[in-house]
């Protein structure tokens, strides 16, 4: 008869579905946006973006689209492909019942979806939507025992599931994140695991996959818009995936998880007969809380409807851990007897009794079964609304230590267990006393587990995010530089880079270094297209129509294109970079070629993101990532303009000069002036037009950036860069260091021309050049600012910094100021007067 009932149990749960439950929905929803808050991720005023959003790049608008689309990866004959899904009205609306809105802050939206998605679990009392992939009994992958180092073994579980994973290896997506934590499981069925979420943000970043034969382009053929959308739909399943594990390591805050005991409160043929294990009180009860609720119904096999307080949960104060991988917040002790771990689930293991693993169980070592460990008190039994029972018959309330071996303290007089004549809902009365747990114990017990779970979720967070690099300029002093006279665009951009990735540890509290060694780096350059732009700047953003932030972009609608700009952002990647190594705190100047897919300088609101693949500490597969906002092509125009003489304040023509008697009486050297004639001229040789020569650079003039040899009288060269934008929008303004050095002399040095290396030609401090922009800024989630700088012309030639060099007519003070700028006569359109002159740059630009 044993024999056959046990068959027909088992048939049941074949036939049936799951056995296991977590935390219900609006439970995780909740620690995992206080984990959100509490991380690196969650803004310091609450308004704005954190410094860590800022350096992952999510600061611009709708980084993660319409908050709605991400991707699923799932294995083929073709590697890995990613399939469009949608998110649903059911995590909505459970975000919506916590006061959560889905419209703002999608980074902590994506998460809480992907912490309530978890349990989609169609069999679950009562059902949830059916994960993405049928068939797959997620639930069952949610426990984790560190004592015995195991995952569920429920009775008859295995015919549910004949390849159940440990809660940490399930969020992992790998077979041993104990003993093999790099090695990724394959075939893999968990399409949400911190290798699909490191995926995910790398795909995010540059549109590329790591294969067998190399990095490659996903998006090949597809058009810029689709593109975009991918991009960040990408970023949503980064967040998604590092929900759904948050949610695994969350679960291990709940005993029932960590002490192996099924409660799905399913196949109950009497109350005491549940093979899946009774319901989860503690997990409707949490619920409850969570929506503060005044009542839940704890369901099968009980279905006792229960009056409750509302009674918020207590999700803060404790300290974030900061471990140096993934698998010590689950557990640094694995099937240690000693129970001396630090992860999550060794606290909760060891901490506290469950339902069916209560006092006098012999499963465990921890919480103790001996009376003298504990502190007993009489009372009268008290139902869950607070109010007395009716039956006054008391019950004991066993008072003990909880131990915390990651903070190395315990925590004293906490109510573990009840004994007496009542069950957890004073509904019946026994013939000898037990040990149930009731609202005091569960209450004792999520006031020290919910906190716990919340910080180890925030310390997650930060170890995903943690790889930080620093992006500054090079000791050349710009990114990127080109002569304008080819319109090519910028074919290398020069950093200086740092790892700036912070200090996590081991469970021996030793500081683990966070180095980048054997990686490889990419450069992407972000931008949206100026739709204006032409060669000879005569239209760009910033010259008529578009010298209006209205006319650049459309209010009303900011992802829509106008005439100045294109709408869709898109980005340009490097051919990828190796051997570099970056030790943590240590930099490097790096150089990325573009030269297969120029920069075009025609862009607006650019960015320059440097990203890392490869081992990073303990991980053999990080991706990190650094963040900084360029300035638009910023361009300096020189034009050799000594076909004017400055005399005063003033600059003239050779001719107007030798026709004015008093401006000849102002010219020095008085031995220009040949009085002998009459009337006076200027002496031959005088003050004449030359060639000149020129010499520029950001630091060292004997290492100059660019040069001009021999540059004509009536020609102009142009040079353009990115350089960092000024930081901030609103005023004052944290400037950037943009001082650029020139020294011009006459090409011909025997000739006359009282033109010096620093004449009135250039001042004799270094120009400050200020960054162009034409960017829009995204100053919090709720709103947008835009710079828009107008460009100027000098003799109708448009620039953003136009100087010329004239000759001193009276040997002014340099910088002297005058009326060039009004006076001088236009160049000639159509002839090479009016293209720009051929420049040398430096061959490290190059």
């Amino acid at each position: 008869m044993k024999a056959a009932l046990q068959l027909l149990l088992t048939s049941a749960l074949y036939l049936f579905g799951n056995v296991a439950l977590a935390y219900e929905q609006a439970t995780h929803a909740s620690m995992t946006r206080s984990a959100f808050f509490a991380s690196s991720l969650g803004s310091l005023s609450g308004d704005g973006f954190s410094p860590l959003l800022r350096s992952l790049g999510l600061d611009g608008y709708q980084p993660f689209g319409d908050g709605t689309g991400y991707f699923e990866f799932i294995s083929n004959v073709a590697g890995v492909s990613a399939y469009d899904r949608r998110a649903q009205n059911y995590e909505k609306q459970i975000l919506r019942s916590i006061g959560t809105s889905t419209d703002q802050d999608l980074a902590l939206v994506w998460l809480m979806y992907g912490a309530i998605r978890e349990d989609d679990n169609p069999s679950e009392d009562p059902p949830t939507p059916q994960d993405v992939e049928t068939g797959t009994s997620r639930p069952l992958h949610h426990f984790f025992d560190p004592y015995f180092n195991q995952r569920l073994t429920a009775p008859g579980v295995d015919q549910l599931d004949p390849d159940i994973h440990k809660s940490v290896d399930w969020a992992m997506g790998v077979r041993d994140s104990f003993n093999d934590p790099n090695t990724p499981e394959s075939p893999r069925r968990n399409r949400f695991t911190v290798l699909d979420a490191r995926e995910a943000m790398f795909r995010a970043l540059t549109l590329a996959t790591l294969s067998d034969t190399g990095y490659t382009d996903v998006s090949s053929g597809v058009d810029s818009k689709t593109k975009e959308q991918w991009r960040r739909a990408y970023w949503a399943t980064a967040f998604r995936a590092l929900g759904d594990v948050l949610h695994l390591n969350q679960d291990m805050a709940q005993p029932q998880h960590t002490r192996n005991e099924a409660h799905s409160g399913k196949y109950c043929f009497v109350e005491g007969l549940c093979p899946a294990g009774h319901t989860s009180v503690y997990e409707k009860y949490m619920n409850a809380r969570a929506l503060r609720l005044r009542t839940f119904n704890s369901l099968a096999p009980f279905r006792t409807p229960v009056g409750v307080p509302i009674n918020p949960l207590v999700l803060g104060a404790y300290s974030i851990p900061a471990f140096a991988k993934y698998s010590d917040y689950w557990s640094t002790a694995p099937g240690d007897p000693s129970v001396n771990g630090k992860g999550l689930a060794d606290y909760s293991n060891r901490g506290f009794f469950t339902a069916a693993k209560n006092f006098g169980s012999n499963d465990y070592r921890w919480p103790s079964s001996n009376l003298t460990d504990y502190s007993i008190r009489t009372v009268a039994p008290t139902r869950w609304d607070g109010s007395l029972a009716s039956d006054a018959t008391p019950v004991q309330i066993y008072y003990g230590q909880v131990r915390d071996t990651l903070q190395e303290i315990a925590t004293p007089a906490v109510p573990l267990t009840t004994s007496g004549l009542w069950d957890q809902f004073l509904k019946e009365k026994a013939a000898q006393p037990r040990y149930t747990l009731n609202r005091l114990n569960y209450d004792a017990m999520a006031d020290l587990l919910l906190p716990r779970a919340v910080a180890y979720s925030a310390g997650l967070i930060n170890f995903f995010f943690r790889g930080r690099i620093d992006i500054k300029l090079p000791q050349e002093g710009v990114f990127a530089l080109a002569d304008h006279a080819d319109n090519e665009g910028f074919k290398t951009v020069r950093a200086k880079i740092s790892n700036v990735t912070p200090s996590f540890v081991d469970a021996g509290n030793n500081v683990q270094a966070q180095d980048m060694t054997g990686g490889t780096f990419f450069a992407v350059v972000r931008y949206h297209t100026d739709k204006q732009y032409v060669d000879s700047l005569e239209k760009i953003v910033g010259t008529a129509p578009c010298t209006d932030y209205a006319a650049v972009i459309d209010t009303a609608k900011l992802d829509a294109s106008t005439d100045c700009r294109d709408g869709v952002e898109q980005i340009i990647v490097s051919k990828p970079l190796d051997g570099i190594s970056l030790a943590a705190n240590s930099e490097a100047d790096v150089e990325f070629d573009f030269q297969d897919r120029p920069i075009p300088y025609g862009m607006t609101d650019v960015v320059l993101q440097v990203v890392y693949r490869g081992p990073l500490g303990s991980e053999t597969d990080a991706v990190a990532v650094g963040t900084i906002d360029l300035s638009e092509p910023t361009y300096f125009t020189y034009q050799n303009a000594s076909d004017y003489i400055h005399i005063g304040e003033h600059v003239y023509t050779r001719s107007q000069v030798d026709n004015s008697p008093g401006l000849l009486a102002e010219v020095q050297p008085q031995a220009c002036v040949d009085y002998r004639q009459s009337p006076p001229r200027l002496v031959d040789g005088c003050l004449t037009e030359f060639e000149l020569d020129l010499t520029v650079s950001f630091a060292d003039l004997t290492n100059p950036i660019a040069e001009v040899q021999g540059l004509p009288s009536r020609r102009f060269m142009r040079i353009v860069w990115l350089t960092v934008a000024d930081e901030g929008f609103n005023p004052p303004v944290k400037r950037a260091s943009r001082a650029v050095k020139v020294v011009s002399h006459r090409h011909s040095r025997e000739e006359k021309a009282l033109l010096n290396q620093q004449g009135t030609c250039f001042p004799l401090d270094p120009f400050d050049i200020p960054p162009r922009h034409s960017q829009m800024t995204v100053l919090s989630p709720a709103q947008i600012g835009y710079r828009l700088d107008t460009l100027g012309k000098l003799r109708t030639v448009n620039g953003w910094y136009n100087t010329s060099c004239v000759v001193n007519g009276d040997n002014a003070i340099p910088g002297t100021p005058d009326d060039r700028v009004d006076v001088m006569t236009p160049l000639h359109n159509f002839t090479p007067e009016f293209q720009p002159y051929p420049v040398t740059i430096m061959p490290a630009y190059l």
